[in-house]
């Protein structure tokens, strides 16, 4: 069962490749078939991202009417 924590983990993994694809997108050094390839991945993973934080929203909305409480990290991270 995924949890809301391994839920975000893996949007940001998602985060970290857009922003990774991004980059090569707009690298200027780039030729034309990487920045396609980067804008077509873009794409795909856009679309897996909007996707997982639909499913957040809904595990965070599902928690709330059941009266789970979000739970408190034991360390702190500063």
């Amino acid at each position: 069962m995924e949890t809301i924590g391994s839920a975000i983990d893996k949007l940001t993994i998602a985060n970290i490749r857009l922003w990774h694809l991004e980059d090569i997108k707009h690298d200027a050094g780039a030729d034309d078939s990487a920045v396609a390839s980067a804008a077509r991945k873009i794409a795909v993973v856009n679309k897996q991202r909007n996707a997982m934080i639909d499913e957040i929203d809904i595990m965070l909305d599902k928690a709330i009417k059941n009266g789970e409480a979000p739970m408190q990290p034991k360390v702190k991270i500063y």
